[in-house]
C-alpha cells in the first residue's frame, strides 16, 4: 500500500498545484509526474512495466481526442498537461495493487455490488439535477455495467471506478480540468465531472490487454474466478510491491 499513499498525497499535491501554476510551473510539474513514474516503473516486473506503458499510450491517445479534438472536456492552459500521460500510468499501477490485495480478493463479490449499487444512484441523481439531465452519466454508467457484468476483472473495475470518481471530483473542483456542458457534436449533457466516468478505465484495461496479447507478451494467467462473473486476482499486479517512491 506504499505505492497507493504515495500516488495519493502526490496527485492531490500536484493538481493543487497546478489549479494556481503558471506555464512553467505547470510544465515543471509534468516533468515532477514522469521522474515519478520513472521511478516506480523501474521496480515493476517487466510484464507489468508493458502492460502500463500500453496503457499509458492507449490513455494519451483518448486524452488527445477527448480534450484536444473533441474538447468534452479542456484543461486550464487548454492543452494536454505533461503530468497526465504520467498519472494515467501511475494510477493504473494503484489500481492494479489495490485489486489484488487478498482482504478484496476475498471479498470481490460485495465489493462490485456495492460499488455498482453506488454507480446507479450516482446516474440517477445526475439524470435529475439542474440544469440539464447527465445523460453522459446515463452511457458511461450503461458500459460500466457490460465491464461488471461480463468483463473478466470486475473487481479491477470496480476499484479504478471508485479511485477515478475521487480523482475527478478533486481535478474538476480546483479547476484543473472541466468538463463542457454539452458534448460538443452530440449535443449531449454531461456533468462536471459526469457520474460514472470511471468506467473508461474498464474500457482501457480491456483494450491494453488486447494490444499486449497481439503483441505476444500475454499477462499472467488469471485464478480460476470465485464466481461465473468474478475474478479474486489482477494478472498483472503480481509483482513485489514497490518501496516508497
Amino acid at each position: 500500500m506504499v505505492l497507493v499513499a504515495a500516488f495519493t498525497a502526490f496527485a492531490a499535491v500536484i493538481l493543487a498545484l497546478d489549479s494556481r501554476a503558471t506555464p512553467l510551473e505547470h510544465t515543471a510539474l509534468g516533468v515532477a509526474a514522469w521522474a515519478f513514474f520513472a521511478v516506480v516503473l523501474r521496480l515493476q516486473p517487466r510484464d507489468v512495466r508493458i502492460q502500463v506503458l500500453v496503457l499509458v499510450c492507449v490513455a494519451t491517445a483518448l486524452e488527445v481526442i477527448g480534450s484536444i479534438v473533441w474538447r468534452a472536456y479542456t484543461y486550464r492552459f487548454e492543452d494536454l498537461p505533461l503530468f497526465v500521460p504520467a498519472g494515467h500510468g501511475l494510477f493504473y499501477l494503484c489500481a492494479l495493487r489495490v485489486a489484488s490485495l487478498p482482504a478484496l480478493a476475498e471479498r470481490s463479490r460485495p465489493i462490485v455490488i456495492a460499488v455498482t449499487a453506488a454507480a446507479t444512484l450516482w446516474m440517477a441523481a445526475g439524470l435529475v439535477r439542474p440544469p440539464l439531465p447527465d445523460l453522459l452519466g446515463l452511457v458511461v454508467w450503461a458500459i460500466f455495467l457490460r465491464f461488471i457484468l461480463r468483463g473478466r476483472y470486475p473487481l479491477l473495475y470496480a476499484v479504478s471506478f471508485v479511485m477515478t470518481a475521487g480523482l475527478e471530483a478533486y481535478g474538476t473542483a480546483f479547476g484543473v480540468w472541466r468538463w463542457a456542458p454539452v458534448l460538443p457534436g452530440l449535443m449531449l449533457p454531461a456533468g462536471n465531472p459526469p457520474a460514472c466516468i470511471g468506467a473508461g478505465y474498464a474500457a482501457m484495461d480491456a483494450l491494453t490487454r488486447r494490444i499486449v496479447a497481439r503483441l505476444g507478451r500475454r499477462p499472467e494467467p488469471a485464478p480460476a474466478p470465485t464466481s461465473p462473473r468474478a475474478t479474486t486476482a489482477v494478472p498483472a499486479a503480481s509483482g513485489a510491491e514497490p518501496g516508497p517512491r
